[in-house]
Protein backbone atom coordinates (compact mmCIF):
# COMPACT_ATOMS: atom_id res chain seq x y z
CA UNK A 1 0.00 0.00 0.00
CA UNK A 2 1.35 3.50 -1.20
CA UNK A 3 2.13 6.13 1.56
CA UNK A 4 0.05 8.91 0.69
CA UNK A 5 2.39 11.33 2.98
CA UNK A 6 5.67 10.77 1.00
CA UNK A 7 5.58 14.25 -0.64
CA UNK A 8 3.48 15.70 1.87
CA UNK A 9 6.67 15.27 4.49
CA UNK A 10 9.26 17.61 3.02
CA UNK A 11 6.24 20.45 2.75
CA UNK A 12 5.77 19.64 6.76
CA UNK A 13 9.25 19.87 7.23
CA UNK A 14 9.42 23.17 5.57
CA UNK A 15 6.57 24.52 7.32
CA UNK A 16 8.21 23.61 10.76
CA UNK A 17 11.51 24.89 9.88
CA UNK A 18 9.80 28.46 8.68
CA UNK A 19 7.81 28.39 12.06
CA UNK A 20 11.37 28.04 13.52
CA UNK A 21 12.86 30.63 11.76
CA UNK A 22 10.36 33.42 12.34
CA UNK A 23 10.42 32.31 16.20
CA UNK A 24 13.84 32.53 16.51
CA UNK A 25 13.60 36.28 14.72
CA UNK A 26 10.70 36.71 17.56
CA UNK A 27 12.68 35.64 20.19
CA UNK A 28 15.68 37.79 19.03
CA UNK A 29 13.92 40.76 18.40
CA UNK A 30 11.89 40.50 21.91
CA UNK A 31 15.44 40.01 23.56
CA UNK A 32 16.44 42.96 21.86
CA UNK A 33 13.67 45.23 23.48
CA UNK A 34 14.06 43.94 26.81
CA UNK A 35 17.45 44.61 26.77
CA UNK A 36 17.20 48.18 25.34
CA UNK A 37 14.06 48.94 28.40
CA UNK A 38 16.33 48.23 31.20
CA UNK A 39 18.97 50.57 29.92
CA UNK A 40 18.92 54.35 31.77
CA UNK A 41 19.66 56.19 29.24
CA UNK A 42 20.58 60.20 30.52
CA UNK A 43 18.33 61.31 27.29
CA UNK A 44 14.72 60.43 27.07
CA UNK A 45 12.87 60.98 23.79
CA UNK A 46 9.24 61.16 24.64
CA UNK A 47 8.34 60.22 21.13
CA UNK A 48 9.70 56.90 21.53
CA UNK A 49 8.27 56.82 24.86
CA UNK A 50 4.55 57.55 23.15
CA UNK A 51 5.08 55.03 20.43
CA UNK A 52 6.38 52.12 22.95
CA UNK A 53 3.13 52.74 24.88
CA UNK A 54 1.00 52.82 22.39
CA UNK A 55 2.64 49.65 20.43
CA UNK A 56 2.00 47.63 23.88
CA UNK A 57 -1.07 48.53 25.28
CA UNK A 58 -4.20 48.79 22.34
CA UNK A 59 -6.55 50.27 25.18
CA UNK A 60 -7.98 53.60 24.56
CA UNK A 61 -5.01 56.22 25.02
CA UNK A 62 -5.15 58.06 28.89
CA UNK A 63 -4.81 61.72 28.99
CA UNK A 64 -1.04 61.60 29.92
CA UNK A 65 -0.19 59.61 26.80
CA UNK A 66 -2.18 62.18 24.76
CA UNK A 67 -0.26 64.46 26.54
CA UNK A 68 3.11 62.80 25.37
CA UNK A 69 2.18 62.67 22.19
CA UNK A 70 1.25 65.72 21.68
CA UNK A 71 4.85 66.63 22.81
CA UNK A 72 6.27 63.85 20.41
CA UNK A 73 4.50 65.58 18.00
CA UNK A 74 6.36 68.90 18.97
CA UNK A 75 9.76 67.62 18.55
CA UNK A 76 10.20 67.78 23.02
CA UNK A 77 13.22 65.80 24.60
CA UNK A 78 13.52 65.38 28.56
CA UNK A 79 17.05 65.12 29.59
CA UNK A 80 17.61 64.27 33.29
CA UNK A 81 20.83 66.00 34.62
CA UNK A 82 22.93 64.81 38.09
CA UNK A 83 24.37 67.87 39.60
CA UNK A 84 28.76 67.92 39.97
CA UNK A 85 30.96 68.98 41.47
CA UNK A 86 31.36 72.72 40.38
CA UNK A 87 28.41 72.69 38.23
CA UNK A 88 26.48 75.88 37.50
CA UNK A 89 23.29 76.19 35.18
CA UNK A 90 25.35 77.86 33.32
CA UNK A 91 27.81 75.41 32.39
CA UNK A 92 24.58 73.02 32.34
CA UNK A 93 23.06 75.07 29.40
CA UNK A 94 26.51 75.55 27.62
CA UNK A 95 27.26 71.37 28.13
CA UNK A 96 23.45 70.66 26.81
CA UNK A 97 23.65 73.52 23.82
CA UNK A 98 20.48 75.07 25.29
CA UNK A 99 20.11 78.85 25.00
CA UNK A 100 22.11 80.36 27.39
CA UNK A 101 18.95 83.99 26.61
CA UNK A 102 16.28 81.22 28.31
CA UNK A 103 18.28 81.10 31.09
CA UNK A 104 19.02 84.76 31.95
CA UNK A 105 15.30 85.32 31.21
CA UNK A 106 14.78 82.35 33.90
CA UNK A 107 16.83 83.87 36.53
CA UNK A 108 15.19 87.43 35.77
CA UNK A 109 11.94 85.37 37.45
CA UNK A 110 11.13 86.65 40.61
CA UNK A 111 12.19 84.81 43.36
CA UNK A 112 13.27 82.17 41.08
CA UNK A 113 16.91 82.84 40.59
CA UNK A 114 18.31 81.94 44.14
CA UNK A 115 16.71 78.93 44.04
CA UNK A 116 18.24 78.18 40.46
CA UNK A 117 21.44 79.02 41.43
CA UNK A 118 22.00 76.99 44.96
CA UNK A 119 23.13 73.89 43.13
CA UNK A 120 24.45 71.13 45.39
CA UNK A 121 25.93 67.95 44.01
CA UNK A 122 23.76 64.82 43.43
CA UNK A 123 20.90 67.58 42.38
CA UNK A 124 18.88 66.53 40.12
CA UNK A 125 17.26 68.80 37.30
CA UNK A 126 14.84 67.71 34.86
CA UNK A 127 14.67 69.75 31.66
CA UNK A 128 12.34 69.38 28.70
CA UNK A 129 13.49 71.19 25.20
CA UNK A 130 13.16 71.88 21.69
CA UNK A 131 16.44 71.70 19.89
CA UNK A 132 18.01 74.57 21.84
CA UNK A 133 15.40 76.26 22.89
CA UNK A 134 14.22 75.59 27.23
CA UNK A 135 10.01 74.68 27.44
CA UNK A 136 10.50 73.46 30.88
CA UNK A 137 12.69 72.88 34.19
CA UNK A 138 11.81 71.47 37.48
CA UNK A 139 14.22 70.95 40.70
CA UNK A 140 13.29 69.37 43.82
CA UNK A 141 14.02 72.21 46.84
CA UNK A 142 13.21 70.23 49.41
CA UNK A 143 11.38 67.07 50.56
CA UNK A 144 8.13 68.53 50.44
CA UNK A 145 9.22 71.75 47.89
CA UNK A 146 9.73 71.15 44.10
CA UNK A 147 9.64 74.15 41.59
CA UNK A 148 8.27 73.79 38.51
CA UNK A 149 8.88 76.06 35.46
CA UNK A 150 6.86 75.84 31.97
CA UNK A 151 7.43 78.12 28.88
CA UNK A 152 3.87 80.00 27.97
CA UNK A 153 3.55 81.30 24.73
CA UNK A 154 1.94 84.86 25.85
CA UNK A 155 3.53 85.08 29.09
CA UNK A 156 7.21 83.53 28.26
CA UNK A 157 8.30 81.28 31.74
CA UNK A 158 6.49 81.41 34.55
CA UNK A 159 7.38 79.41 37.63
CA UNK A 160 5.52 77.76 40.92
CA UNK A 161 6.49 75.74 43.75
CA UNK A 162 4.61 72.88 44.35
CA UNK A 163 3.96 71.72 47.72
CA UNK A 164 3.43 68.23 49.27
CA UNK A 165 2.32 67.75 52.83
CA UNK A 166 4.60 66.11 54.80
CA UNK A 167 3.56 63.80 58.22
CA UNK A 168 5.74 64.30 61.43
CA UNK A 169 5.98 61.22 63.09
CA UNK A 170 8.06 61.66 66.20
CA UNK A 171 10.62 58.28 66.81
CA UNK A 172 12.69 57.35 69.53
CA UNK A 173 15.92 55.56 69.62
CA UNK A 174 18.60 54.83 72.46
CA UNK A 175 22.34 53.43 72.14
CA UNK A 176 25.53 53.12 73.42
CA UNK A 177 28.65 54.20 72.75
CA UNK A 178 32.15 51.76 72.34
CA UNK A 179 33.67 52.91 69.28
CA UNK A 180 32.27 56.21 68.01
CA UNK A 181 29.29 58.51 68.06
CA UNK A 182 28.64 57.81 64.34
CA UNK A 183 28.91 54.23 65.08
CA UNK A 184 26.54 53.81 67.81
CA UNK A 185 24.29 56.74 66.10
CA UNK A 186 24.08 54.10 63.26
CA UNK A 187 23.27 50.91 65.27
CA UNK A 188 20.56 52.95 67.02
CA UNK A 189 19.17 53.17 63.49
CA UNK A 190 20.42 56.82 62.95
CA UNK A 191 21.17 58.87 59.98
CA UNK A 192 24.13 61.03 59.96
CA UNK A 193 22.39 64.33 59.97
CA UNK A 194 20.42 63.34 63.53
CA UNK A 195 23.29 62.11 65.06
CA UNK A 196 25.52 65.45 63.62
CA UNK A 197 22.50 67.36 65.03
CA UNK A 198 22.87 65.22 68.63
CA UNK A 199 26.32 66.51 68.97
CA UNK A 200 25.21 70.15 67.58
CA UNK A 201 22.89 70.38 70.89
CA UNK A 202 25.08 69.57 73.60
CA UNK A 203 28.29 70.82 71.79
CA UNK A 204 28.28 73.57 74.41
CA UNK A 205 28.81 70.62 77.22
CA UNK A 206 30.47 67.86 75.14
CA UNK A 207 33.82 67.66 73.27
CA UNK A 208 32.58 64.99 71.11
CA UNK A 209 35.92 64.19 70.18
CA UNK A 210 37.86 64.63 73.46
CA UNK A 211 35.11 63.85 76.48
CA UNK A 212 33.40 60.37 75.03
CA UNK A 213 33.91 57.43 76.82
CA UNK A 214 33.29 53.99 75.99
CA UNK A 215 29.97 53.21 77.90
CA UNK A 216 28.59 56.35 77.33
CA UNK A 217 24.70 56.50 76.15
CA UNK A 218 22.11 58.52 74.17
CA UNK A 219 18.51 58.62 73.52
CA UNK A 220 16.91 60.66 70.94
CA UNK A 221 13.17 61.67 70.21
CA UNK A 222 13.06 62.70 66.19
CA UNK A 223 10.89 63.54 63.57
CA UNK A 224 10.56 61.31 60.91
CA UNK A 225 9.25 63.02 57.44
CA UNK A 226 6.47 60.74 56.21
CA UNK A 227 4.13 60.66 53.04
CA UNK A 228 1.43 58.47 51.94
CA UNK A 229 2.66 56.02 54.40
CA UNK A 230 6.55 56.72 52.84
CA UNK A 231 9.08 57.57 54.96
CA UNK A 232 11.03 60.48 53.03
CA UNK A 233 13.89 61.05 55.06
CA UNK A 234 14.11 62.96 59.17
CA UNK A 235 13.21 65.97 60.79
CA UNK A 236 14.80 67.85 63.89
CA UNK A 237 15.49 66.09 67.45
CA UNK A 238 12.35 67.19 69.79
CA UNK A 239 13.78 65.78 72.83
CA UNK A 240 17.40 64.07 73.36
CA UNK A 241 19.50 62.86 76.90
CA UNK A 242 23.18 62.33 76.46
CA UNK A 243 25.24 60.75 79.26
CA UNK A 244 28.83 61.28 79.33
CA UNK A 245 31.30 59.90 81.69
CA UNK A 246 28.21 59.25 84.21
CA UNK A 247 26.77 62.98 83.96
CA UNK A 248 23.88 62.80 82.56
CA UNK A 249 22.69 65.77 80.08
CA UNK A 250 19.14 66.27 78.52
CA UNK A 251 17.74 68.57 76.05
CA UNK A 252 14.21 70.01 74.80
CA UNK A 253 13.45 71.68 71.52
CA UNK A 254 11.03 74.84 72.36
CA UNK A 255 9.90 76.84 69.30
CA UNK A 256 8.85 80.55 69.81
CA UNK A 257 6.29 82.60 68.41
CA UNK A 258 8.09 83.73 66.02
CA UNK A 259 8.78 80.50 64.49
CA UNK A 260 12.33 80.32 65.99
CA UNK A 261 13.34 77.15 67.87
CA UNK A 262 16.06 76.57 70.15
CA UNK A 263 17.15 73.43 72.89
CA UNK A 264 16.91 74.19 76.47
CA UNK A 265 17.20 72.44 79.70
CA UNK A 266 14.01 70.69 81.08
CA UNK A 267 13.90 73.78 83.60
CA UNK A 268 14.00 76.50 80.95
CA UNK A 269 18.10 77.29 80.76
CA UNK A 270 19.64 77.86 77.36
CA UNK A 271 22.16 75.31 76.62
CA UNK A 272 24.07 77.56 74.63
CA UNK A 273 26.82 79.36 75.98
CA UNK A 274 29.05 82.00 75.57
CA UNK A 275 31.41 80.60 72.94
CA UNK A 276 31.85 76.82 71.93
CA UNK A 277 33.31 74.58 73.71
CA UNK A 278 35.64 73.63 69.98
CA UNK A 279 35.78 75.78 66.85
CA UNK A 280 36.26 72.84 64.74
CA UNK A 281 33.85 69.69 64.93
CA UNK A 282 35.38 66.27 65.39
CA UNK A 283 39.01 67.47 65.67
CA UNK A 284 41.75 66.36 68.07
CA UNK A 285 44.10 68.77 70.48
CA UNK A 286 47.61 68.69 69.57
CA UNK A 287 48.58 70.76 71.31
CA UNK A 288 47.43 73.14 74.29
CA UNK A 289 47.66 76.40 76.28
CA UNK A 290 51.22 76.20 77.07
CA UNK A 291 53.53 79.68 78.15
CA UNK A 292 56.67 77.31 77.95
CA UNK A 293 56.25 75.61 74.92
CA UNK A 294 59.35 74.83 72.83
CA UNK A 295 57.95 75.84 69.15
CA UNK A 296 58.00 73.23 66.87
CA UNK A 297 59.56 74.93 63.77
CA UNK A 298 61.54 77.32 65.06
CA UNK A 299 62.92 75.16 68.56
CA UNK A 300 62.95 77.62 70.97
CA UNK A 301 61.31 78.40 74.10
CA UNK A 302 57.79 80.08 73.00
CA UNK A 303 54.80 80.70 74.46
CA UNK A 304 52.18 79.04 73.20
CA UNK A 305 49.16 81.31 73.88
CA UNK A 306 46.96 79.35 72.72
CA UNK A 307 44.95 76.04 71.82
CA UNK A 308 46.07 73.36 68.52
CA UNK A 309 42.86 71.48 66.81
CA UNK A 310 44.58 68.60 64.92
CA UNK A 311 41.94 67.93 61.50
CA UNK A 312 42.09 67.21 57.90
CA UNK A 313 42.97 70.03 55.50
CA UNK A 314 39.69 71.70 54.57
CA UNK A 315 37.89 70.99 58.04
CA UNK A 316 35.14 73.81 58.46
CA UNK A 317 36.57 76.21 60.54
CA UNK A 318 33.38 78.51 62.76
CA UNK A 319 33.25 81.46 65.24
CA UNK A 320 33.36 80.33 68.90
CA UNK A 321 30.94 83.52 69.43
CA UNK A 322 29.17 85.94 67.81
CA UNK A 323 30.81 88.88 67.20
CA UNK A 324 32.64 91.70 64.22
CA UNK A 325 35.37 90.65 62.26
CA UNK A 326 38.35 92.82 63.27
CA UNK A 327 41.05 91.33 60.96
CA UNK A 328 40.66 88.71 57.50
CA UNK A 329 44.00 88.33 56.13
CA UNK A 330 47.72 86.98 56.17
CA UNK A 331 49.74 88.09 59.51
CA UNK A 332 53.14 87.18 60.42
CA UNK A 333 53.31 83.24 61.63
CA UNK A 334 49.48 83.13 61.88
CA UNK A 335 48.97 82.93 58.02
CA UNK A 336 46.05 83.58 56.83
CA UNK A 337 43.93 84.42 60.31
CA UNK A 338 40.91 85.69 61.42
CA UNK A 339 40.11 87.82 64.61
CA UNK A 340 36.57 88.07 65.75
CA UNK A 341 35.65 90.87 68.61
CA UNK A 342 33.33 89.51 71.22
CA UNK A 343 31.18 91.62 73.62
CA UNK A 344 33.52 91.82 77.30
CA UNK A 345 36.43 93.11 75.79
CA UNK A 346 37.04 89.61 74.03
CA UNK A 347 38.88 88.53 71.14
CA UNK A 348 39.01 85.26 69.34
CA UNK A 349 41.64 84.38 66.86
CA UNK A 350 41.93 81.65 63.80
CA UNK A 351 44.90 81.09 62.38
CA UNK A 352 47.12 78.71 59.54
CA UNK A 353 43.50 78.71 57.54
CA UNK A 354 43.87 77.30 53.99
CA UNK A 355 41.28 79.63 52.88
CA UNK A 356 38.56 82.03 53.88
CA UNK A 357 34.66 81.33 54.42
CA UNK A 358 32.93 83.21 50.54
CA UNK A 359 32.05 86.31 51.49
CA UNK A 360 33.93 86.89 55.00
CA UNK A 361 35.24 90.45 55.31
CA UNK A 362 36.90 93.06 57.97
CA UNK A 363 34.03 94.77 59.59
CA UNK A 364 31.26 92.24 58.90
CA UNK A 365 29.36 90.76 61.60
CA UNK A 366 29.03 86.37 62.02
CA UNK A 367 27.13 84.79 64.48
CA UNK A 368 27.70 81.87 66.90
CA UNK A 369 28.81 78.49 64.56
CA UNK A 370 29.15 80.36 61.31
CA UNK A 371 32.07 78.72 58.75
CA UNK A 372 34.87 81.19 58.81
CA UNK A 373 37.23 79.53 57.12
CA UNK A 374 39.02 76.22 56.57
CA UNK A 375 41.79 74.02 58.25
CA UNK A 376 45.24 74.76 57.05
CA UNK A 377 48.85 75.00 57.22
CA UNK A 378 49.78 78.38 56.02
CA UNK A 379 52.07 80.54 57.91
CA UNK A 380 54.50 78.85 60.80
CA UNK A 381 52.54 75.05 60.65
CA UNK A 382 53.93 71.98 60.70
CA UNK A 383 50.76 70.08 59.59
CA UNK A 384 47.39 70.86 59.03
CA UNK A 385 45.41 72.45 62.25
CA UNK A 386 43.87 75.50 63.60
CA UNK A 387 45.43 77.56 65.91
CA UNK A 388 42.62 79.37 68.57
CA UNK A 389 43.27 82.05 71.19
CA UNK A 390 41.40 83.37 73.23
CA UNK A 391 42.19 87.07 74.09
CA UNK A 392 40.32 89.35 77.22
CA UNK A 393 41.25 93.10 77.78
CA UNK A 394 44.25 91.97 76.59
CA UNK A 395 45.33 89.40 78.23
CA UNK A 396 45.73 85.97 76.10
CA UNK A 397 43.51 83.41 78.48
CA UNK A 398 43.23 79.72 77.97
CA UNK A 399 40.69 79.03 75.89
CA UNK A 400 39.76 75.63 77.65
CA UNK A 401 39.09 77.51 81.05
CA UNK A 402 37.68 80.91 79.65
CA UNK A 403 35.26 79.11 77.27
CA UNK A 404 33.81 76.72 80.32
CA UNK A 405 33.37 79.84 82.49
CA UNK A 406 31.11 81.54 79.87
CA UNK A 407 27.95 82.77 80.23
CA UNK A 408 24.92 80.90 78.98
CA UNK A 409 21.74 82.36 76.36
CA UNK A 410 19.25 83.36 77.57
CA UNK A 411 16.51 81.02 79.47
CA UNK A 412 12.74 80.63 79.02
CA UNK A 413 11.22 83.94 80.00
CA UNK A 414 8.43 83.64 83.00
CA UNK A 415 5.77 85.28 80.39
CA UNK A 416 6.35 82.09 78.25
CA UNK A 417 6.75 79.36 80.80
CA UNK A 418 3.74 78.10 80.97
CA UNK A 419 3.73 77.60 76.61
CA UNK A 420 7.25 76.13 77.30
CA UNK A 421 5.78 73.38 79.62
CA UNK A 422 3.15 72.41 77.74
CA UNK A 423 5.05 71.86 74.65
CA UNK A 424 8.29 70.22 76.73
CA UNK A 425 6.50 67.74 79.34
CA UNK A 426 4.90 65.66 77.29
CA UNK A 427 8.67 64.91 75.05
CA UNK A 428 10.18 65.05 78.55
CA UNK A 429 7.89 62.28 79.34
CA UNK A 430 8.66 59.69 76.41
CA UNK A 431 12.37 60.38 77.61
CA UNK A 432 11.78 59.43 81.05
CA UNK A 433 9.22 56.35 79.91
CA UNK A 434 11.01 52.82 78.91
CA UNK A 435 13.36 53.04 76.42
CA UNK A 436 13.75 51.33 72.92
CA UNK A 437 15.65 48.81 72.54
CA UNK A 438 19.36 49.42 71.77
CA UNK A 439 19.81 49.82 68.14
CA UNK A 440 16.43 50.13 67.36
CA UNK A 441 14.29 52.97 65.85
CA UNK A 442 10.89 52.74 67.12
CA UNK A 443 7.88 54.83 66.44
CA UNK A 444 7.05 57.04 69.43
CA UNK A 445 3.18 56.44 70.61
Amino acid sequence: MTTPTTEATPRSSRLLLRAGQLACCALVAWAGIYATSRMAPTTTDVAMLAVRAVDTDKSPLSAPLDAALEAAQAGLSQIEVRVERNDTLDRIFRRLELSLTDLANLRALEGVRTALDRLRPGDLLTLVHRGEELVGLERQLSLSQTLKIKRDEQAGFVANIEEIALERVPVSASGVIESSLFMAGMGAGLKDATTMQLAEIFRWDVDFMLDLRSGDSFRVIYEQLRHEGKTLGVGDILAAEFTNDGKTYRAVRYQHADGKADYYTPDGKNLRKAFLKSPVQFSRISSVFNPRRRHPVLNTIRAHKGVDYAAPQGTPVRAAGAGKVRFRGVKGGYGNVVEIEHQGQIVTRYGHLSRFAKGLASGGRVSQGDVIGYVGMTGLATGPHLHFEFVQRGVHMDPQVAIRRGEPGPPIADSIRADFLAQTEPLLARLDGPPPAVGHALAAR
